[in-house]
């Protein structure tokens, strides 16, 4: 299903809609997704299994991640990417040791790494509009919480593993907000990573989340399908009387196939009849600002907290050059002339954009780099080019263009 399509159905009626949020909707807020903190686990454990030194950009080399892959592999653990990998690393590291999970946890999510991106304010703005209802998720952070205090000015309380009992009253008694944490907060002693944990979803909180599936439609946002414990119940859910009466619409990044987990679970909610799309989106922060510019009206106070850059006035004065007006213009350094080519360069599908900025990161501002699927358009030497990305002179190509921009 297109954006456009989705976001008018959404906007008709956004209090119809509870949204299940992963990782993915936090990482614009820039903390680690369950991709990100299972590398960091293959990474410590493999630094000190072969006494070496790996820092975590490292990983982001395809010839070192095969080579740590090879290294999990023949040591016979699940295939990268298959359901039971994640659980796995964390029994590896940690054992039964709750305690020492959850300080990892709580180190690689803390508060003070987490900068709210425009989708958490977008989606907190909802909440305080009571706009968005119900609110369930597998994240162990605090952005959801952060989020509404900044935008809305209010506290929001999380039901996790302790209290978890409270979920469902509070859903029967439309007790809205809701907001569930279905692996626990990291603040807590009771959090679920270990495979024994997530065997078994736990039997309150899924109650809840079937119950609130009977009443709303969801939107799954930042989210892989890989917690099979969650997709069990998501099917156990489509056997209920009404499942999902507004829909089920599940979010994946335009170009990236979908897991089977996910594609499977869409097609069956359509076998029953359940209006069930995947929705492409470019991320988590755009289709969020679509939704929130659709909305109308808006509250005028809440559109100023969430479009900050709006609601602010800028006056910048007009640089003065010999050679003419500058291409841009920044607060103090006109930009007057532009590179006449760049390079070209194929990268290995492993190579995300977290990887290629902290590449960028570390040539110490000698490249500008961008990308489109595999393809990586740099500036810079072909020295720091080939040294940053570990290619060949064979492996790069110049491309020359216009200098003209207005021309093209």
């Amino acid at each position: 299903m297109q954006q456009s399509e989705f976001i008018r159905r959404y906007c008709a009626a956004p209090h119809l809609f509870a949204w299940f949020l992963g990782a993915g909707a936090s990482r614009g807020a820039g903390l680690p997704t369950a991709t990100d903190i299972t590398d960091d686990l293959k990474r410590q454990y493999y630094a000190s299994e072969e006494n070496v030194r790996l820092q975590t950009r490292e990983m982001q080399y395809p010839a070192v991640r095969e080579k740590v892959d090879a290294f999990f592999q023949a040591r016979g653990f699940p295939e990268p990417w298959s359901d039971d990998e994640y659980s796995s690393l964390f029994s590896l590291i940690f054992g039964e040791d709750r305690e020492r999970q959850r300080q990892y946890i709580s180190r690689m999510l803390a508060e003070e790494r987490a900068s709210l991106a425009l989708g958490n304010r977008v989606l907190g703005a909802l909440i305080a509009a009571e706009l968005c209802r119900c609110v369930f998720t597998t994240n162990f952070d605090t952005v959801v919480e952060k989020a509404l205090a900044e935008v809305g000015g209010r506290s929001l309380a999380a039901f996790h593993l302790e209290g978890a009992h409270s979920a469902v009253t509070a859903l029967n008694n439309e007790d809205f907000p809701l907001y569930v944490k279905l692996h626990g907060d990291f603040r807590y002693d009771s959090i679920k990573n270990l495979a024994a944990d997530l065997e078994d979803q736990h039997r309150d909180l899924s109650r809840c989340l079937v119950a609130a599936a009977n009443r709303f439609g969801m939107v799954f946002a930042g989210y892989s399908g890989r917690d099979k414990s969650v997709m069990d119940l998501l099917h156990e859910t489509l056997e209920t009387p009404n499942p999902f009466p507004q829909g089920v619409y599940w979010f994946a990044m335009k170009g990236s196939t979908p897991p089977p987990s996910v594609t499977a679970f869409v097609s069956a909610a359509s076998n029953k009849s359940v209006e069930a799309h995947i929705v492409e989106i470019d991320n988590f922060d755009a289709v969020l600002l679509r939704i929130w510019r659709y909305l109308d009206p808006r509250p005028e106070d809440l559109d100023a907290k969430v479009r900050k850059g709006a609601a602010l006035p800028v006056k910048i004065a007009r640089s003065v050059t010999k050679t003419g007006k500058p291409i841009l213009r920044f607060n103090a350094f006109p930009i007057v002339e532009v590179p006449r080519s760049a390079w070209k360069l194929q990268a290995q599908a492993s190579l995300d954009w977290t990887g290629l900025r902290e590449l960028v990161k570390d040539a110490q501002g000698q490249l500008i780099a961008t990308k489109e699927g595999e393809t990586i358009g740099v500036f810079g030497q072909k020295s720091d080019v080939k040294d940053a990305f570990k290619v060949a002179d064979t492996d790069i190509e110049e491309v020359s263009f216009t200098t003209d921009w207005q021309a093209t």
